[in-house]
């Protein structure tokens, strides 16, 4: 695959494009300032402020693949995350490009999940102290699902630099409490080589041994 890489200077981001990499795929990483990658034979490092559509535009051209890791970070805009996925959208329909994987918090919910007593704590808690992070995580999907794209929802509760440890993915849950950055570079991996998943939101779930 080519894969155009939305907020790939970020610590998910960067993870995702090493795994991608090191999984045989091209890889186009938007980037917004300093440039965190060595030099690759596969890898394109391409500045892209994921709001601005012509630089959007850019990223995407050539690519058949997207993945978002637009995440909220210290002076970001609430909406950047439903504004930045409007752009994209927009520019994968116009290029005709289908495969769209979104990394989301589980406060983000679909029918039927199954969420545990430290899950539904933890989004109250952030609900309660940043509610303009929940509600542009919820709308951005909203946006999604609205699209024609064969889409994924990858949605975590915490995300930390931590070792990879054994894990399912589900659609419903429960999630794990904490999930090793690298763990999502591997998932996203997984799920666009197995074409799995798709116009659903899974959850990153902790292996449970039978």
């Amino acid at each position: 695959m080519k894969i155009a890489v939305l907020g790939a200077a970020g610590r998910s981001g960067i993870a995702f494009v090493e795994a991608a990499l090191a999984a045989g795929h091209e890889i186009r990483a938007g980037i917004r300032n300093t440039n965190p990658f060595t030099d690759s034979p596969h890898l394109e490092v391409i500045h892209c402020d994921a709001t601005h559509i012509k630089e959007v535009r850019r990223l995407l051209s050539g690519c058949d693949t997207v993945v978002s890791l637009i995440g909220h970070v210290k002076n970001s805009p609430p909406g950047v995350q439903t504004y930045a996925t409007d752009l994209i959208i927009t520019v994968m329909e116009e290029l005709g490009i289908k495969r769209f994987v979104s990394l989301t918090g589980t406060g983000v919910r679909f029918k039927g999940d199954n969420m545990g007593l430290v899950d539904r704590f933890s989004n109250w808690a952030i609900e309660k102290i940043d509610p303009a992070r929940i509600a542009d995580g919820r709308s951005h999907v909203e946006l999604i699902k609205e699209s024609d794209l064969d889409y994924t929802i990858l949605r975590v509760l915490k995300l930390q630099n931590i070792a990879t440890k054994p894990y399912i993915l589900t659609e419903h849950g429960p999630t794990k409490l904490v999930v090793g950055r690298k763990e999502v570079a591997k998932a996203i991996v997984e799920i666009l080589e197995k074409k799995s998943f798709v116009q659903k939101a899974p959850m990153i779930s902790p292996l449970i041994h039978n």
